[in-house]
């Protein structure tokens, strides 16, 4: 099985990548269309999300705004198998807690589809 993607929105560029053989793992970042590649993606593929990591660099660290986003995700992408890959964080405002909570908040709102 191949994987295929890291920051690049692929929304535009899928039927090249749709092409390579054995695809199964494709990496939708934050800047590609998210409910145009779950269209396209569906349940054929795994959706590796990966959220945007501003929300761990702001000032205030927003619980909601993170809820509400992950939430939004989830709606776009509820017939496709999801993974969620937070990366890039150049900054947590040394605050460890921070990526902590986050992946908390993730958990409770994956368990709450």
């Amino acid at each position: 099985m191949n994987c295929y993607g890291c920051c690049e929105p692929l929304d535009k560029r899928w039927d090249s990548v749709s092409k390579v053989p054995r695809l199964r793992r494709v990496s939708v970042s934050p800047w590609a269309n998210w409910a145009d590649m779950a269209e396209k993606l569906g349940d054929r593929y795994i959706f590796s999300m990966k959220p945007s990591p501003a929300e761990l660099a702001m000032d205030h660290f927003d619980e909601e705004k993170i809820r509400q986003d992950l939430r939004e995700a989830f709606r776009i992408t509820r017939n496709c198998h999801v993974e969620i890959i937070m990366k890039d964080n150049h900054t947590i405002r040394n605050e460890p807690q921070r990526v902590i909570r986050w992946v908390q908040i993730a958990k409770e709102e994956a368990e709450n589809l």
